[in-house]
């Protein structure tokens, strides 16, 4: 529990300035931002969010909220194509389990599609992870590696390490019949957020949990254990 609690991933050794700040231009929307109103935002011409700020498919695209670059910033709290990037809204508990463990566990219900939490930390360089596992390699990892496939032959990686900053989302354990899927999501710049949604109705009192070597998305997500 020795970590400093941070709201949302931050840069780490490894990552430079100019990496962190490459950031899209923003919409121009003037009112509603969505697919049908052609928010530039929505990449694939889908909406990323439901009205009721659920999460919807979105294949083979990239999931993009809207930003401070954006005209919606003036109605930033209505705006329905910004979510994860408002923290968490829903009732988390860590606890002792008797094998695993922390955990996290629903303190209220929590509906299939809805945002549970970030998955934040300090966004790392490979080199850094590399070294962080040499020098902690008696202590559990919690770097989470996202691997994107962007045509046939570029991949990207992006490391998540909430082990000296990180937030709840840390204390999500593993397993083979999750409740809970990792999405990929860009808050307005190209580095990646790891958000965390359930996939399916969770009851008050559930533990929370994702399966550390799958992904909602096709390109593919995995935590080194």
């Amino acid at each position: 529990m020795n970590y400093e609690k941070i709201r949302t991933s931050q840069p780490g050794p490894g990552i430079s300035e100019d990496e962190w700040n490459d950031e899209f231009d923003g919409c121009d929307c003037e009112n509603e931002c969505s697919a049908e109103k052609k928010c530039s935002c929505l990449m694939g011409g889908s909406d990323n969010y439901s009205n009721d700020f659920k999460l919807l498919p979105k294949e083979g695209t990239l999931l993009v909220e809207c930003s401070d670059k954006c005209s919606c910033s003036w109605f930033e709290k209505t705006c329905r194509n910004r979510l994860l990037q408002n923290g968490i809204k829903k009732s988390l508990k860590i606890f002792e389990t008797s094998v695993k463990g922390h955990g996290v566990k629903a303190g209220e219900p929590i509906r299939a599609g809805e945002f549970v939490c970030e998955y934040a930390g300090e966004v790392l360089g490979e080199e850094e992870v590399e070294r962080r596992c040499e020098e902690f390699k008696e202590r559990d990892n919690y770097t989470l590696t996202l691997k994107e496939h962007f045509g046939v032959d570029n991949t990207l990686k992006t490391f998540i390490d909430p082990r000296l900053r990180g937030n709840i989302g840390r204390f999500l354990n593993h397993s083979c019949d999750p409740n809970c899927e990792v999405v990929i999501v860009r808050l307005g710049r190209m580095i990646p957020t790891a958000g965390i949604f359930a996939k399916r109705d969770i009851q008050s009192g559930e533990e929370l949990c994702y399966d550390y070597g799958s992904s909602a998305i096709k390109e593919g997500e995995e935590r080194k254990l």
